[in-house]
């Protein structure tokens, strides 16, 4: 999982949220893929399925209702997630075959899985190491898009966002900001509150011009 692990590190600084996925359910799928394979693949169901409802939840404030996804398998999420990054042409159709694979993922970890459902032992069947590196080398591949194109939807909307104000009015709104509070470590406020909490920044100037 070293790519995927190398563009989750790359992009934390602007979105933290994915630290987890990397530093848990990362960790899980490598550190099981010798030793237990079937929870290997388990972690790796584990992570499309999580990915997949974190793009819907944050890409979509229609699907911030957790009611709804009670009863969704996995491949339902999953397909939830592409439809949301609105893929185009080959993109898109391959991507969506890619959802009969998540779908027999899901089988596979509910006959086979160890830790979700509990598992009474002897198990009818076992996944070996080889086939535990092939589902989590597909599994990186897949998520590594998923991310990819979460990471592109993220930067046009906020390109979006920042052209709904000119250069003289984010200059104006930084000396406003900047004439209330002291600098930071001898960094200005502003430019301080832009890096470390984007969003907040742009709700306390989405109030400044609201207010004039």
């Amino acid at each position: 999982m070293n790519l995927l692990e190398e563009l989750i590190s790359n992009n934390l600084s602007d979105y933290p949220e994915l630290t987890e996925y990397r530093d848990v359910v990362l960790e899980f799928i490598s550190s099981h893929e010798k030793k237990r394979p079937d929870m290997c693949i388990e972690g790796c169901k584990a992570l499309i399925e999580g990915l997949s409802k974190f793009i819907c939840f944050d890409l979509s404030i229609d699907n911030n209702n957790l009611t709804k996804w009670k009863d969704l398998k996995v491949a339902q999420k999953f397909k939830e997630a592409i439809e949301i990054l609105k893929l185009e042409n080959y993109e898109e159709e391959f991507t969506k075959l890619n959802g009969q694979l998540v779908f027999k993922l899901g089988e596979i970890r509910n006959e086979r899985g160890e830790i979700s459902h509990g598992q009474a032992y002897p198990k009818n069947s076992y996944s070996d190491e080889n086939f535990a590196k092939f589902i989590g080398l597909w599994t990186e591949g897949l998520c590594y898009f998923l991310i990819s194109k979460y990471i592109s939807c993220k930067q046009t909307t906020e390109d979006e966002d920042t052209d709904i104000y000119s250069t003289e009015q984010f200059e104006e709104f930084d000396c406003y900001l900047d004439s209330l509070y002291e600098d930071i470590e001898f960094i200005s406020y502003s430019k301080a509150l832009k890096e470390q909490d984007g969003p907040q920044y742009e709700l306390l100037m989405d109030d400044y011009y609201k207010n004039q």
